[in-house]
């Protein structure tokens, strides 16, 4: 050691790699590395060259919620020709060059793993300068299923593949059109689900899902359900009002329903949801250009500022329609849901790949609209006249209750009382069981809760034991999808040793919700004359109204047998319908005490048989045997 001399003290003893492997990652984000890096190839894009992500604004979101340190997944639901895959893609680049680690790209079937390894990715790292770099020095290490970089391993394979998928450590997983992947990989179990546990060891991991919708079953539905469900919102050139882009809103001139003239023509426009003022095309990429994504629940300010979102969500989801596109006019999308809209599987296709919504065929649908047509002249708590008895319900909930009161009077007519949460017990005893209700014009008379129908789902021997306490005027309830045959039915829960009924004992009343909420959709959808009319107090909250609408009817088909059938769905998952469930269990109730069988005075009637006269005659003794004075019985 003694002997050991530098010969040149000045001498670089670091090669240029290693001294690239000591440099820290620039601070710089996906969207910004993009920009400076990121070429598109002229076979496979329509707009070749340097990427801009002013060109499309929106994508900047989704590809900087990347660098969020907080963030774990990324979910992408959006229509065709977005830029979707493109935003993922440049994740995939700036891993490679700013903060490597093991990564795998799932697709459908092995030969889209193939397909995109070999004309969507390789041609990205050879036109970057900068991913360029990063390329093996031997070209065996660049097969079409396996990257071997200078930092990291890049895995592809199908979704078909279970060995594929569960054989590596992965720290960034990216998944796309999983729409189209099976429900399971091979023998093995749901695809996503393996990829994903490869990514378990790393605490700084990414998983990124993209696809176009297909139905409530697809797997981006699920996973955006499960996010904190962003929307883009973008300004009125006009008012400067923040709004989602939606397809009710664009307008044609009205009459007009020829789709090649409307397109060729560019005779739609889009109609501000608050000023109502036309905004065409051309003001489109300005809006874009100032739009900010909103997660679901958080509040947007005229400046443009959000407020109140989950801000430390570790699941971010983005949503995006065909409307946003800077590629398509409205006049396009206008007309091709014209000559989409006569064929079920071309306008399946307009739903999911331009609307991206899922497929769903409504059978019934009621809108917040609707309902509030049907308030009356009466406020909260007060009883109009025509109600001759209560009924309600209780929808517990781990830590407070939502409830609500039904006055009931002839042929199944009915008015809201009440409608409200409560926080405790003793709110839901004082409101139903210890209070009285006046009526509308006469305070002096008053009705008390005739039958009370509590769910039992939540704290269920709390629910038991109020029950039991006022087990002539409340009733434990269970919900189910379907009973088949029958409204409700009864379970016996106390019993003796032997196995017997305790007379007397509780009872569970299992509820068909779906038989229920069809007679409230009808009860709903009534017309003026039909019996069965619904009232609702004036000044109903908004909350009821969306709580009540949170469900609608939709059709149901088994792919393999065709079979088709009609089910009750949330529109959202994160929908609450408490509201919905109060009114279901108030209807049952009513149902309990045969609320039904009202009559008014005067109009019940004694059904009698018409009489015969052989019936009279043999009540006379006159029939066909008959003891005569001969005393000869049979004639």
């Amino acid at each position: 050691m003694k002997n050991l001399k530098l010969k040149n003290k000045r001498k670089n003893i670091w090669s240029e790699k290693e001294k690239e492997a000591w440099m820290l990652p620039e601070e710089i984000t996906v969207s910004e590395w993009t920009d400076k890096n990121r070429y598109l190839d002229p076979k496979s894009s329509a707009e070749s060259g340097q990427w801009r992500t002013s060109r499309t604004p929106y994508l900047q979101g989704i590809m900087d919620a990347f660098n969020d340190i907080e963030v774990e997944e990324i979910t992408i639901k959006a229509a065709t020709q977005l830029g979707k895959t493109e935003s993922m893609y440049n994740m995939i680049g700036y891993a490679i060059d700013q903060d490597p680690g093991p990564a795998l790209l799932v697709m459908p079937r092995e030969s889209d793993a193939k397909s995109v390894s070999y004309n969507r990715i390789k041609p990205m790292l050879e036109l970057s300068e900068t991913l360029q770099s990063h390329m093996p020095i031997l070209k065996d290490d660049i097969t079409k299923l396996e990257y071997h970089l200078d930092h990291m391993i890049l895995y592809f394979v199908g979704s078909n593949s279970p060995a594929g998928l569960a054989q590596r450590p992965i720290r960034y997983l990216f998944l796309d059109e999983i729409d189209k992947f099976p429900k399971f990989s091979g023998k093995e179990a749901d695809p996503i689900k393996l990829a994903t546990e490869r990514t378990r060891t790393f605490w700084n991991r990414k998983i990124i899902k993209v696809s176009t919708p297909t139905t409530r079953q697809g797997y981006i539905y699920r996973e955006y359900e499960r996010s904190d469900r962003r929307r883009y919102y973008i300004p009125c050139p006009h008012c400067g009002e923040y709004q989602v882009l939606v397809f009710s809103q664009v307008k044609w001139p009205e009459g007009e329903h020829d789709a090649e003239k409307i397109r060729t023509d560019r005779l739609a426009w889009y109609e501000c949801i608050k000023c109502k003022e036309k905004i065409f095309d051309k003001d489109k990429s300005k809006m874009l250009e100032n739009g900010v994504w909103v997660p679901e629940g958080a509040e947007i300010t005229p400046d443009g500022k959000v407020h109140n979102g989950k801000t430390q969500c570790r699941h971010r989801g983005f949503w995006l329609s065909a409307l946003y596109s800077p590629w398509l006019t409205f006049s396009e999308i206008a007309s091709e849901f014209l000559r989409s809209k006569n064929y079920i599987a071309l306008l399946m296709n307009f739903v999911n790949s331009w609307l991206a919504e899922i497929w769903e065929e409504k059978a019934e649908e009621t809108k917040p609209e609707k309902l509030i047509a049907l308030a009356g002249d009466y406020i909260e708590g007060t009883i109009p006249q025509g109600v001759l008895v209560l009924t309600g319900f209780v929808d517990v909930q781990k830590d407070h209750f939502y409830a609500l009161i039904r006055g009931w009077g002839y042929n199944e007519e009915s008015w809201l009382i009440r409608a409200c949460r409560l926080e405790s017990w003793e709110d839901v005893i004082s409101m139903f069981f210890k209070t009285n209700y006046a009526y509308k014009n006469n305070i002096e008379k008053t009705l008390s809760v005739r039958m009370t129908c509590i769910d039992s789902g939540y704290r269920t021997n709390e629910v038991y034991e109020v029950c039991r306490k006022y087990h002539e005027i409340a009733r434990a309830t269970k919900g189910h999808d379907h009973l088949y045959g029958m409204p409700y039915k009864i379970s016996h829960l106390d019993r003796d040793s032997q196995g017997n009924v305790i007379k007397g004992g509780l009872t569970l009343f299992h509820l068909d919700t779906s038989y229920y909420k069809d007679k409230i959709n009808r009860m709903v959808h009534a017309q003026p004359g039909d019996p069965g009319q619904w009232h609702l107090f004036e000044n109903i909250s908004n909350d009821y109204l969306n709580q009540f609408c949170a469900e609608h009817k939709i059709l149901m088909r088994d792919k393999k047998t065709g079979r088709t059938w009609e089910e009750w769905k949330l529109i959202s998952t994160s929908s609450a319908n408490h509201y919905l469930d109060c009114e279901v269990g108030a209807i049952a109730a009513a149902d309990m005490i045969r609320v039904s069988a009202l009559r008014p005075e005067g109009e019940s009637m004694t059904y009698r048989p018409h009489r015969r006269h052989d019936n009279e005659d043999r009540r006379a003794g006159k029939g066909w045997i008959n003891r005569n004075n001969s005393g000869k019985w049979i004639r």
